[in-house]
């Protein structure tokens, strides 16, 4: 009987897909950013949300959500076959055309070079950008973890003397599908007004506000 090894597949279907991430800017206009997020706690029970921001006016023209349940465990490195399924379910929802997506984790900053970032433009083909709070351990840890730089100037992180990514404005940024990490920093830059870029401030605070709702209204339903 052959031993079926489920991590090791996954580390080949990353390493398969990575190949596939393009890393330079296709897409032409840059005034409409979106941004998608989930919130859970225990269970797999979650809310995913996404909104549509104009770039210049920091606006929120659409927002929605959905209920989703999270079939997969998480484990560290594999998050995208965790939440990449259940944010393509959301972003589907939307109806507002966007230029840029970004998303709540890495995308080439990873240790296989894809992330969820990296999973989910790749999975819808369209222009996406990494933001996450925290380093997967990988051969960069050590390197990306020198933090004594300007706010203003980003600090780029390699591996093997390529850089995947760059901590800024205390975010780890990275190219996710179909853009260049200059254009993606640019991006970070100009829909920031606190630490978190706004399309992902809102579609946290929106699938977190959601999800409270969805509780409340659980614990509400008493048994007869």
């Amino acid at each position: 009987m052959c031993s079926f090894n489920l991590i090791q597949l996954l580390f080949n279907i990353q390493n398969i897909l990575a190949l596939q991430v393009v890393a330079e800017d296709c897409f032409e206009n840059l005034e409409r950013v979106a941004g998608a997020d989930i919130s859970f706690s225990q269970g797999t029970k979650a809310v995913a949300a996404a909104v549509v921001m104009d770039l210049d006016e920091q606006a929120v023209v659409e927002k929605q959500t959905t209920p989703v349940i999270l079939e997969f465990p998480y484990v560290p490195g594999f998050l995208g076959f965790r939440e990449a399924t259940a944010t393509v379910s959301i972003l589907k929802k939307v109806k507002t055309d966007f230029d840029v997506l970004m998303i709540n984790g890495h995308g080439i900053l990873h240790p296989r070079g894809f992330g969820l970032a990296s999973q989910v433009g790749v999975l819808m083909d369209v222009p996406t950008i990494g933001v996450a709070k925290r380093l997967i351990k990988g051969r960069y840890k050590h390197q990306a973890s020198q933090l004594h730089h300007k706010k203003e100037t980003p600090h780029l992180i390699l591996d093997s003397k390529v850089v995947v990514g760059a901590f800024f404005r205390r975010n780890y940024v990275s190219v996710g599908h179909k853009i260049s990490l200059y254009t993606a920093l640019e991006v970070v830059k100009r829909s920031s007004i606190y630490h978190t870029p706004e399309p992902l401030r809102q579609a946290h605070m929106l699938a977190t506000e959601k999800f409270k709702e969805e509780i409340a209204a659980c614990n509400s339903i008493k048994p007869n």
